[in-house]
Parts: structure tokens; C-alpha cells; sequence
């Protein structure tokens, strides 16, 4: 499911089957922090495979001020960076700094 409205964070598809090369960054270490503070949200019965083949967890991630977001979010961020919408990394590092994350 895609979904790019002020309530979801990351919630994209890629269409790369293929994993770019590794990007471990200030972008993703935020977004490593940012999940440490979710909590689980609602369950559904299977999960979401991306393109490349990686799993998600069953269920949907909430964050601190109400945003859904889920497990592949830094998956995106590491290995298909050049699909991550730039207004998807705007919101996370919005929702980073209100958490007081830097």
C-alpha cells in the first residue's frame, strides 16, 4: 500500500527488484532511532514483501505523535534510496526532531 499523506511515513512500494548498494547515513541512523520509539499497531494476517524480497513484520509501526509507519521504513532508506520520496525523508526528519532526535 503507498501512501504518502501526513499521517504515514514511508509507506511506499519501490519498484527495484534489485537492492542498490548499502546507504548507512545520518538519514538512516535517524530512522533507526526514530522506530525505537514506536509502538506496535494493528495486525493484519501476513505481511508486505518489497520488491527486492525483504519481508516486513505483520503489523503496522506507531509512532510518538500518531504517525504510521511500518518495518521496512529503514529498509527503503538503506537500499532503495533513490525511490524514497524526498518529502517522505522531510516528514521523517521533521518527526526526528520533535522526538528530539538530531
Amino acid at each position: 500500500m503507498i501512501n504518502l499523506d501526513e499521517k504515514h511515513l514511508l509507506f511506499i512500494e519501490p519498484k527495484s527488484k534489485v537492492r542498490e548498494p548499502v546507504v548507512n547515513d545520518d538519514t538512516t541512523r535517524i530512522a533507526r532511532e526514530v522506530l525505537k520509539h514506536a509502538k506496535e499497531g494493528p495486525h493484519y494476517l501476513g505481511w508486505h514483501t518489497c520488491a527486492c524480497g525483504y519481508q516486513s513484520d505483520t503489523c503496522d509501526l506507531i509512532l510518538p505523535d500518531g504517525t504510521a509507519t511500518n518495518s521496512l521504513a529503514d529498509h527503503y532508506l538503506q537500499y532503495h534510496r533513490s525511490e524514497v520520496p524526498r518529502a517522505e525523508i522531510a516528514k521523517l526528519l521533521l518527526i526526528a526532531r520533535e522526538i528530539g532526535i538530531h
